[in-house]
């Protein structure tokens, strides 16, 4: 292949953006809409195993069935005139996650990268729900792209080894390779189990949370040899001894995803998720850092240092975001479209808002919520307004008691410090899909809000945009954090 050649009689190839144990791949142009892509072509000496072929061509597949924005997209597929096998998928601009936290300067905030992983895991979560493991995440695989608003957007990729879990054929493999990077394996690729399941993805996201939050892995040895031999039969190193100063329900879910034992460990993304979602409000005003790797000081690398322009405070990047996150969040979900609001209405409604409700409709914005069924629903002519208790491990870690002074409400640690005094703070949320919220009447944004009030009794109201607007009751005791869900139809 070389710049200039045109493929399947209208890819024309532009140069070479970078090549790999199995694919090359190539910038390129639609000749008939000028329309630029990446297209990967698989190298001629893989094309020749069967096994190297289905597994190409099954990203393209994994992809199509996800159809998540955090994952990249594949366009098409097809066959060269020499015969190599391609995929043409979005063109992405950035760096990918491993470049950010080696060479980032300032490295990114622990509020940044949880926003991250946040999406990342959101990604995963999709995948999972379509019987899609991973089985190779892994920092390179997480390529931070610049959307058309400058906006660093995390993108899932290569899902060439991953796993259809009503495939009976996943476990054949190519002599001489592993499945997975070694660095990020799970205990039971380590020992070479073939009954994967997702967990192995949880275990190899909690590996990166650990590299990002510590500088170092986990896991490390001298060798390949040794380090599978480490995870097989070891323990993790501790987050506890390595970064005491993070948040305890910050370094609780890097333990939880790290537990050796798969039947012990979270279970589903959605946790996963639902667990960094509550910790993201609390960590928006800390100014702390990652540490550079290794604990080395920063490096000068200019792609590196602005490959992440929009990571900057976030009332700055809310009305470019609202409305593009608002239409992905439908596409994932396939909820109907709501009627579109203009990004001027935007900047009124949130002008007019206070601090606090602001952080929260950009924490929606960036985050979004996961659409996680609540666990008991309303009917039709009932009031269908859902508590989520907080977890029980939760509860036994933290030693704080149930809310005993209604049904309404279940506290939860506040991850960054309780209200002060004579005050209380609610998260509201809706599923699925959203709807504003009114705190005793009072415009409070759209869901996920985090407000806080007055210790007492107070009145929710929500209102989705179409359907029936809900309302309900919540007496919230002085100190408490709640968490109030809506279930809509």
């Amino acid at each position: 292949m070389h710049s200039g050649q045109t493929i399947a009689g209208k890819y024309r190839l532009n140069q070479l953006v970078g090549k790999g144990g199995m694919a090359s791949v190539w910038s390129a142009t639609n000749v008939f809409t000028e329309r630029e892509f990446a297209i990967k072509i698989m190298l001629p000496s893989v094309a020749r195993t069967p096994e190297a072929a289905r597994r190409f061509m099954m990203e393209a597949k994994a992809s199509a069935r996800i159809n998540h924005p955090n994952i990249i997209e594949i366009i098409d597929v097809g066959q060269a005139e020499n015969g190599a096998l391609f995929l043409v998928m979005e063109l992405l601009s950035g760096v990918s996650l491993e470049t950010a936290l080696q060479r980032q300067n300032p490295p990114m905030t622990i509020y940044d990268f949880c926003l991250l992983m946040l999406d990342v895991g959101r990604a995963l979560a999709a995948a999972h729900r379509s019987n899609v493991i991973h089985r190779d995440l892994k920092p390179t695989n997480i390529f931070l792209h610049k959307d058309r608003h400058g906006i660093a957007v995390p993108k899932l990729l290569d899902f060439g080894v991953s796993k259809f879990l009503e495939d009976p054929n996943h476990v054949h493999t190519i002599a001489g390779t592993v499945l997975g990077s070694p660095l990020y394996m799970s205990p039971e690729q380590a020992k070479g189990e073939s009954n994967l399941d997702g967990r192995t993805d949880i275990f190899a996201f909690g590996t990166i949370l650990f590299e990002g939050l510590v500088g170092y892995r986990p896991y490390d040895a001298p060798s390949f040899n040794a380090l599978i031999i480490n995870i097989a039969t070891k323990q993790p190193r501790s987050i506890d001894a390595a970064a005491p100063h993070l948040p305890e329900s910050l370094r609780q879910l890097v333990k939880d995803c790290l537990v050796t034992n798969r039947k012990k460990r979270i279970a589903t993304f959605e946790d996963v998720v639902d667990r960094i979602g509550l910790l993201v409000p609390y960590l928006e005003h800390d100014p702390r850092r990652l540490p550079f790797p290794g604990g080395r000081g920063p490096s000068i690398d200019p792609d590196a240092t602005a490959a992440l322009p929009a990571l900057v405070r976030p009332s700055e990047r809310a009305p470019a975001l609202m409305q593009t996150t608002q239409r992905n969040r439908r596409r994932t979900d396939r909820m109907p479209k709501p009627p579109r609001t203009s990004t001027a209405l935007l900047l009124g409604a949130l002008g007019a808002l206070s601090l606090v409700a602001i952080g929260a409709a950009v924490t929606y914005a960036l985050v979004g919520w996961p659409r996680r069924p609540p666990a008991v629903e309303g009917d039709d002519t009932a009031a269908t307004a859902t508590v989520i208790a907080p977890p029980a491990s939760a509860a036994a870690r933290t030693g704080t008691p149930a809310n005993t002074a209604g049904s309404t409400a279940a506290t939860l640690t506040d991850p960054a410090g309780r209200p002060s005094r004579g005050n209380a703070r609610i998260t509201v949320l809706a599923s699925p899909g959203s709807c504003n919220i009114l705190v005793d009447g009072a415009a409070r944004g759209t869901t996920p809000v985090v407000v806080d009030l007055p210790a007492g009794t107070h009145d929710l109201r929500c209102e989705p945009p179409s359907g029936t607007a809900r309302s309900a009751t919540i007496k919230i005791a002085d100190g408490e954090t709640a968490r109030y869900r809506f279930a809509l139809e």
